[in-house]
C-alpha cells in the first residue's frame, strides 16, 4: 500500500465483480483482524470504482500499517472479510514477495519463518510447495547467508504462465511444507482449476565429456570430468533415482577416500534450453568437491546402485596439465643424460638398469609435481 491507501483503499474491479456482480456493492462491510477486532467500514463509489472509505483509517491505525505493507482480504461472506496484514513482508507463519524475473530465481525466506533447529549451511533441502492442491518440489539453498527457494520455482512460473509483477504469498506448514497463493498485478488471487501437473520428463544427458556407460546388475558406471560450477546427473541415473517423480536427497559414498565417507546431497531441477523436460543436477557442487577432494578437470569415476539408491565415487584421476607433462619431459631428458653419464663412467651399460632408473625417476617427478599442484 502507498500513503493514499492509508485513508482510502481501492477495491480491484475483478474482486468487486466476483463478490457483488456488476451492480454496486453493499453500503458497508465488516473487517475482522487477526487479533479478533472487528471494524465497520463503509464503501464509497467514484468513477465506476469502489473504495474502502469511512472506517478504513481506523483499521490502518490499529494495525500500524504504513507505506509498503501488504494487506490480504479473505472473504467470509459478501460483506465480511478476514484481514491479514504483512509488516516488513511477514505475518506470523506467512510472508510475501514479488515474482522475480527468470534471471533472479532466488526467493529469500525470512529468518523468522525457517525452523530454528535446522542448519541450512551444511545441506540443501527439498521443500514441498502446494498451490491449488497441486504439489511441487522446490529446492531451498543458502546463498550469502540467506536461505531461499530456487530450483523448482521456475517450473511453477512456467506451468502457470505467470508474469513478472505477480505477488507470491507463502504460508508455512509442517517442516518444509509451504502453501502458495499467487496474486496478479491487479491484486486479485489467481486460481488454476484446469491446470494439470504432468510428470516432468527427464532431460537427456549433458553429453559434454561423456564416457560410455556400463550397466551391470543394476549398477551404472560412468565417468565425468569435474566441472567448476555444477554436476549434471546422467539421464539413466535420473530415471533410476526417480528424480522425475520428485526431487530428493541422494546418499553419496566416497569410496576413493581412506576411510570411505558417506554423506547426503540434495538434487535440483533445471529446464532444458531446447525442447520439453528438465535435467537434474546435484546441489552445493563446490561443497561436494571439497568433501570428495576433487579438483576441477579431474576425471571422476562414478557408479549408481539402483537397488540401494546410492551414488558412489569410486576413483578420482587427477588432471595433469600440458605444462606438467612438458616439465616432466624436460626433467626426464636431464635425468636420462645424468644416468647415461654415470653408467658410462662406472662402465654400467645394462639397458634394463638404465630403463628401470629412468622410469622410477619419471614416476617420482610426476608424483611430486601433481602434489604441488603445478
Amino acid at each position: 500500500m502507498n500513503r493514499a491507501d492509508q485513508l482510502i483503499l481501492s477495491i480491484p474491479d475483478d474482486a468487486a465483480s466476483k463478490l457483488w456482480g456488476v451492480d454496486k456493492g453493499p453500503i458497508n462491510v465488516m473487517i475482522h483482524t487477526e487479533d479478533d477486532r472487528d471494524f465497520n467500514v463503509f464503501l464509497s463509489a467514484s468513477k465506476g470504482k469502489l473504495f474502502f472509505f469511512h472506517g478504513w483509517s481506523n483499521v490502518v491505525e490499529h494495525l500500524g500499517l504504513t507505506k509498503g505493507c501488504l494487506v490480504v482480504f479473505n472473504p467470509v461472506d459478501p460483506t465480511t472479510f478476514k484481514l491479514t496484514s504483512f509488516v516488513d513482508g511477514v505475518s506470523r507463519g506467512s510472508f510475501w514477495t514479488y515474482m522475480l524475473p527468470p534471471s533472479c530465481n532466488f526467493y529469500v525466506i525470512p529468518q523468522c519463518i525457517l525452523p530454528k533447529s535446522y542448519d541450512y549451511s551444511s545441506n540443501d533441502v527439498t521443500s514441498t510447495v502446494m498451490i491449488d492442491n497441486k504439489t511441487f518440489n522446490v529446492s531451498m539453498v543458502m546463498s550469502d547467508g540467506k536461505v531461499g527457494f530456487t530450483g523448482g520455482m521456475d517450473v511453477i512460473v512456467s506451468l502457470f504462465q505467470l508474469e513478472v509483477g505477480c505477488y507470491f504469498l507463502f504460508t508455512k506448514g509442517f517442516g518444509n511444507f509451504f502453501y502458495l497463493k499467487v496474486f496478479g498485478k491487479n491484486g486479485v488471487e489467481i486460481t488454476y482449476p484446469d491446470v494439470d501437473v504432468d510428470e516432468t520428463e527427464v532431460a537427456p544427458v549433458d553429453a559434454e565429456n561423456e564416457v560410455e556407460e556400463q550397466i551391470h546388475g543394476g549398477v551404472t558406471r560412468f565417468v565425468r570430468m569435474a566441472g567448476e560450477d555444477y554436476f549434471r546427473i546422467p539421464d539413466p541415473v535420473s530415471r533410476m533415482a526417480k528424480l522425475d517423480e520428485g526431487l530428493k536427497d541422494l546418499t553419496i559414498r566416497f569410496l576413493h577416500l581412506d576411510p570411505p565417507l558417506q554423506i547426503t546431497n540434495g538434487t535440483r531441477r533445471e529446464r532444458r534450453s531446447k525442447g520439453r523436460g528438465f535435467r537434474y543436477a546435484l546441489t552445493s557442487w563446490k561443497k561436494f568437491m571439497k568433501a570428495a577432494r576433487i579438483k576441477v578437470r579431474d576425471q571422476v569415476h562414478y557408479s549408481f546402485d539402483e537397488n540401494e539408491q546410492v551414488l558412489s565415487v569410486e576413483r578420482v584421476v587427477p588432471y595433469v596439465s600440458r605444462s606438467i607433462v612438458l616439465q616432466c619431459y624436460t626433467s626426464l631428458k636431464n635425468i636420462f643424460c645424468i644416468f647415461i653419464s654415470v653408467c658410462v663412467s662406472k662402465k654400467v651399460v645394462s639397458a634394463e638398469f638404465i630403463t628401470a632408473k629412468v622410469v622410477e625417476c619419471w614416476k617420482a617427478s610426476i608424483s611430486i609435481k601433481v602434489k604441488e599442484g603445478i
